[in-house]
Parts: structure tokens; C-alpha cells; sequence
């Protein structure tokens, strides 16, 4: 029991997102798990080092929002995004956070069905409302200068 039986009201009332999180680079991986993890709403089901890793967890777990890089070995994201989009309802909540913020890789990712693009410099909080965001169904995607 907490000290107040408070918080235990708000986090009864507020349903987990379940994240999955892919990226080929552990540093990034275990960054983004300390990120999300630290947040009451949120619960890391499944961290994968490759794509094809990334698919098979999740469809084990149905998360509510994937986290995936662009450049992973096996399958690139891209590749997951297309996989898993392809399956039937319901249709999966893809982040893409990768370090390039090149326009044709930003409308690939949208085109495979992507509802976020974050490059790693995100910070904390850009991080936590993307998953937020996309979990609740909206897109986020980053602005680009005409």
C-alpha cells in the first residue's frame, strides 16, 4: 500500500500503455526503457534488438504503442511497419525514433502506417506525449519547413 491511498485511485483510473520498444543500439534501447518505465501509465512489455525480434514480441504481447528504429539488422523498420500493418485488426501504433530526419524517410515511414516519427534528439517529454499521443490514437510528426 502506497502512503496515499490517493495515487493507488489515479493509477487504478488510468489504464497502462504497453510499449514495445526496437532499436539494434542497447544505449538507446535502455534509454528509452528508463524514459517510458519511470512513467506510472506506462509499462515496457518487450525491448527487441532486431526487427524480426521486434514482430515476434509484438505479436506476443499486442501492445498499444511499438517503438521501432528505421535501421535495424534482419528487418529494417520499415519492414516491421509493412509486416505488422499487413495483419489484421487491430492495426498497430508505430513510433518511428531514428536519428534521421530526412523527409523521404519521414514519408515512407507514414506511407507503411507510422502515427509517430521521433528523431533520438527528442527530449524526455516529447518522448513521453509521442507515446501518449499515439496511444490515444493521434499522430505526431515533426514539422517540416516548407
Amino acid at each position: 500500500m502506497t502512503k496515499s491511498g490517493r495515487n493507488d485511485d489515479i493509477e487504478a483510473s488510468s489504464p497502462q500503455i504497453r510499449v514495445v520498444i526496437a532499436d539494434d543500439h542497447p544505449v538507446a534501447r535502455e534509454g528509452l526503457s528508463a524514459i517510458l518505465g519511470s512513467l506510472d501509465d506506462v509499462e515496457i512489455v518487450g525491448e527487441a534488438a532486431d526487427g524480426e525480434e521486434a514482430c515476434q514480441l509484438y505479436h506476443q504481447h499486442s501492445p498499444d504503442v511499438l517503438m521501432v528504429d528505421l535501421r535495424m539488422p534482419k528487418k529494417d523498420g520499415l519492414r516491421v511497419i509493412e509486416e505488422l500493418m499487413s495483419g489484421g485488426p487491430p492495426k498497430p501504433r508505430i513510433i518511428v525514433i531514428t536519428t534521421y530526419e530526412d523527409e523521404e524517410d519521414i514519408r515512407r515511414a507514414v506511407k507503411a502506417g507510422a502515427r509517430g516519427y521521433l528523431v533520438k534528439v527528442a527530449d524526455c517529454e516529447q518522448i513521453e506525449e509521442a507515446v501518449r499521443a499515439v496511444a490515444a490514437g493521434r499522430s505526431v510528426f515533426p514539422t517540416t519547413s516548407p
